[in-house]
């Protein structure tokens, strides 16, 4: 079974078991063999000819993490170990192998400390923190050698140990002082909790894949980083055990503060949309009413503007009906006074009207005008 933990730049991968599992005993523990690089096949392994004949060698007491291995994605650091060691063992360097009790495996790989210029490659590989001590008895002639460079590579930081390095626990490690100094105190305002849910995010997912991670090292399944971390596992479970739930704790009271605060926000919303709702029918309504009170307005002053223009055009028809009257009339007048003028030269001399001013049709011989008579209708005079 294979599990990962990605890191954002390298992945974490659990091993089920380790290789090189002697079963097969050949030779004592000083037995030495002359070979030649062929191939470098991973971390730990590698083909050599020995003897005319091209031999598949495990490297003993030391364990790098998988790349080409069947059943198990790419572990963390492993293309560097076997990177490290093809550029220690080239093709056609010469080496030396030496054995322990056991000299082969179930897989029938040969078991060897290998030799380049008198220095233990094994060793090599984890002082430079690409591979881990391990111990199948009975073969353990390399193993203090390795596990004395282990604890170099660890103190140096190098490889595996190095925090900078993304998929080394030393690495997610570095989320412990963050975890550990998120605040506990909620912010007030909306704006305060966005911020705290954006910090305290990131934060703690670091701190879930460092958990996972020391799941995977502490279950034992991943050989190389439960050697690797041995010593340091136990601090880093009890301080990520203390911290992840207080962390996540803090993070769901935010994400509840911010469901209120968003609640309440969108109360106010709808708050203020109905107050502009009820202000613009407001308005509307105040905008109707003008416009009718101005058409209503529009339309009296119309009516009477109307009204005046007929009063103007009725008195000045009466006027006109005035001035023809009178024009008829001083027609008629100046017709009779044409008539009367032959009359008039034919006529005695006009006796002097009375000094009251009435009298009779002597005294206004050819008026034929209206007449104003005196009391008791026996006289009159012209009106």
């Amino acid at each position: 079974m294979t599990a990962k933990v990605v890191t954002g730049v390298a992945v974490l991968t659990v091993a089920a078991g380790a290789t090189g599992i002697a079963v097969a005993q050949s030779g004592g523990p000083d037995d030495r063999d002359r070979a030649t690089v062929v191939r470098v096949i991973d971390g730990d392994t590698i083909d050599a000819e020995v003897d005319g004949d091209v031999e598949r060698v495990r490297l003993l007491n030391v364990d790098t993490p998988e790349t080409k291995h069947p059943e198990k994605a790419v572990q963390c650091l492993g293309p560097e170990a076997t990177e490290f060691l093809e550029d220690l063992l080239a093709p056609g360097d010469r080496i030396e192998l030496a054995y322990d009790v056991e000299r082969t495996d179930r897989y029938d790989r040969t078991l060897a400390g290998v030799y380049k210029d008198d220095s233990l490659v094994n060793a090599d590989i984890a002082e430079a923190g690409l591979g881990v001590a391990v111990l199948y008895e009975p073969n353990d002639r390399f193993y203090q050698e390795v596990l004395d460079a282990q604890a170099l590579a660890q103190e140096a930081g190098e490889g595996l140990h190095d925090p900078q390095v993304g998929c080394t626990l030393p690495a997610l490690a570095e989320a412990l002082p963050p975890l550990e100094e998120l605040p506990a105190e909620i912010p007030a305002d909306a704006a305060g909790v966005a911020a705290a849910l954006a910090a305290a995010a990131p934060v703690i997912a670091a701190g879930e894949v460092l958990g996972s991670a020391l799941d995977l090292v502490e279950s034992g399944s991943h050989v190389v980083l439960a050697k690797a971390y041995a010593a340091s596992v136990p601090g880093w479970r009890k301080r990520i055990d203390a911290a992840l739930p207080a962390a996540v704790a803090y993070q769901e009271d935010l994400q509840s503060a911010k469901a209120e605060l968003d609640e309440a926000e969108r109360q106010a919303e709808e708050a203020r949309k109905a107050a502009e709702k009820k202000a613009a029918e407001e308005k509307a309504a105040a905008e109707k009413a003008a416009e009718e009170a101005a058409a209503k307005k529009a339309a009296e002053e119309a009516a009477a503007k109307k009204a005046a223009e007929e009063a103007a055009e009725q008195a000045e028809r009466e006027r006109q009906w005035q001035v023809e009257r009178q024009r008829q009339e001083a027609q008629r007048q100046q017709e009779a006074e044409r008539r009367r003028a032959p009359a008039q030269q034919q006529a005695p001399p006009r006796q002097q009207a009375p000094s009251s001013g009435y009298g009779t049709d002597a005294d206004y011989p050819g008026y034929t005008g209206p007449r104003c008579y005196a009391p008791g209708g026996q006289s009159w005079r012209p009106c």
